[in-house]
C-alpha cells in the first residue's frame, strides 16, 4: 500500500525554486498575508481564513487525483489520511462558529460540485471515533502553545466536527464506500483493522449497486481514458474550481493588491516567469523559445530577450 498524509500548507509557500514566500510576508498586500493552520488556531477571524479553507480542499483534491493516477498506473492500493470528500466538515464547523459567512460556504459547495464529480469515491472508509472530550485530553497533554490557548478548539468546535463526520458524511458514503468505524477513544489495535479490510469482498456488487459505482468501467479503453486524465490532465480538473463570484469578496484579491503582489513576486529569483524559463534562477532558456504558454509582451533591453518567447508566471488558483 501506499500512503498520503495529510498535504501539507508549505506547499503553498515554497516555490520550485526553494524560496519561501513566507520571508516576504510582512510587505506584501493583507490580502496575500499568510493564513495557514496555525494562523487560523489563533485568528479564526483573519481575513485570510476562507482563502485558508479554500487553498486546503485544493490541496486535498490534488493529492486524491494524485493518488488515483497512482492506483491507476502501478496497481497498488492507496491509504490517504483525510481527503477532498469529508474536507466539506470543517466549512461546516467554521461556517457554524462564524468564521465564513453564507456567501463563501455557497461557493465552496458551487465548486466541491463540479471538482468531486470528476474523481472516484473512496471503496473503504476507515473513521477512528474519538469524543471532543478525548480530543481536549490530548491536546492538553501535547501541550502545544497554538492548540492549548487556541480559541478554535473548542468543545462546541469539535463537537460540529463530530456530528458533520458521522450525520452527513458517513451517512451518505454509506451508499458508495465501505465503512469501517472504531471506538479509538483508548487507541486500538492496528492488525484488527487490517484483517477486517482483508475480510472486505469489494467485488460483491452488481452493476445495479450503488457500492463502487465509479470502479466500475466498460473495457479497457475507458480505464485508460480515466488514467490518461488523472495523469496528465490533473490541471484541467482542478481548473474547473474557477468559478467567478465577485461578491464573495473573501476569496478574491483587490485589483490593485494583484498588481502590487505581482510586482513583489518578479523579484524573487524564479517566479517572474515559468518553472524552467527563469534565467535569473539560473535557468537556461535557449531552445526553450517555442514554448506554448502565456507570454509577456514587452522587451526587457536589460536581459537582452524578448520576453514574448519566455512564457509567464502562471500563479496559483487563490492565491492571485
Amino acid at each position: 500500500m501506499h500512503f498520503v498524509p495529510e498535504p501539507s500548507y508549505e506547499k503553498l509557500y515554497i516555490t520550485s525554486y526553494g524560496y519561501d514566500l513566507r520571508q516576504i510576508d510582512s510587505v506584501v498586500p493583507p490580502s496575500y498575508r499568510i493564513c495557514d493552520v496555525e494562523t487560523f488556531y489563533k485568528n479564526p477571524h483573519h481575513q485570510n481564513v476562507a482563502k485558508f479553507q479554500f487553498d486546503m480542499y485544493m490541496l486535498r483534491l490534488e493529492a486524491y487525483i494524485d493518488a488515483l493516477a497512482h492506483l491507476l498506473n502501478t496497481g497498488q492500493g492507496v491509504v490517504m489520511e483525510r481527503s477532498a470528500f469529508g474536507d466539506f466538515v470543517f466549512v461546516e464547523a467554521m461556517f457554524k462558529a462564524g468564521y465564513l459567512s453564507k456567501q463563501v460556504k455557497d461557493l465552496y459547495y458551487d465548486i466541491t460540485k463540479v471538482t468531486l464529480d470528476e474523481i472516484f469515491k473512496p471503496h473503504l472508509i476507515i473513521y477512528l471515533d474519538v469524543s471532543p472530550e478525548v480530543i481536549l485530553e490530548r491536546i492538553k497533554a501535547r501541550n502545544n502553545p497554538v492548540e492549548v490557548n487556541s480559541p478554535v478548539l473548542t468543545k462546541s468546535y469539535l463537537e460540529s466536527i463530530e456530528y458533520f463526520y458521522k450525520q452527513k458524511y458517513l451517512k451518505e458514503f454509506q451508499k458508495h464506500s465501505e465503512i469501517l468505524i472504531y471506538d479509538w477513544s483508548n487507541y486500538g489495535d492496528v492488525e484488527v483493522v487490517v484483517e477486517d479490510i482483508e475480510r472486505i469482498d469489494f467485488d460483491k456488487y452488481s452493476k445495479y449497486d450503488t457500492q463502487m459505482k465509479d470502479w466500475r468501467k466498460q473495457d479497457d479503453w475507458e480505464w485508460a481514458h480515466f488514467r490518461r486524465r488523472y495523469s496528465n490532465r490533473k490541471d484541467l480538473i482542478l481548473s474547473y474550481a474557477l468559478i467567478h463570484r465577485p461578491k464573495v469578496h473573501e476569496v478574491y484579491h483587490p485589483a490593485e493588491e494583484v498588481g502590487e503582489y505581482n510586482e513583489i513576486l518578479e523579484k524573487i529569483p524564479g517566479e517572474r516567469y515559468a518553472l524552467g524559463f527563469n534565467p535569473m534562477a539560473g535557468d537556461n532558456i535557449w531552445f526553450k523559445l517555442h514554448h506554448i504558454g502565456h507570454w509577456y509582451s514587452s522587451y526587457n533591453s536589460k536581459m537582452g530577450t524578448d520576453e514574448r518567447t519566455i512564457p509567464s508566471k502562471e500563479r496559483r488558483i487563490f492565491r492571485a
